[in-house]
């Protein structure tokens, strides 16, 4: 990771994130939702992603583990195992 990376976020925050990336009610999103389930959640909503996450904490979602995420708690997993996702109590 690069020094870009920030104070871990919560789900909340990350689930806000996504919102913005995919043009979608923070309230509609949650790990179980199907990556087919969001109209925006195409090449151009996956580039959104990556941007989002390398200005923001300066992680890297190359193409391939981008396509292997399936739903938004594949995204959430990302986060967690980068170490930019905090368990909330």
């Amino acid at each position: 990771m690069s020094e870009k990376t920030q104070t871990p976020i919560s789900e909340s925050d990350a689930l806000g994130m996504l919102a913005e990336c995919f043009n979608m009610p923070v309230d509609a999103l949650h790990a179980d939702l199907e990556r087919d389930a969001i109209d925006d959640w195409d090449s151009m909503g996956a580039l959104m992603l990556m941007a989002e996450l390398d200005e923001r904490f300066g992680l890297e979602l190359t193409a391939e583990v981008s396509r292997e995420m399936t739903r938004i708690g594949d995204v959430l997993a990302f986060l967690r195992v980068h170490g930019v996702l905090f368990e909330s109590s």
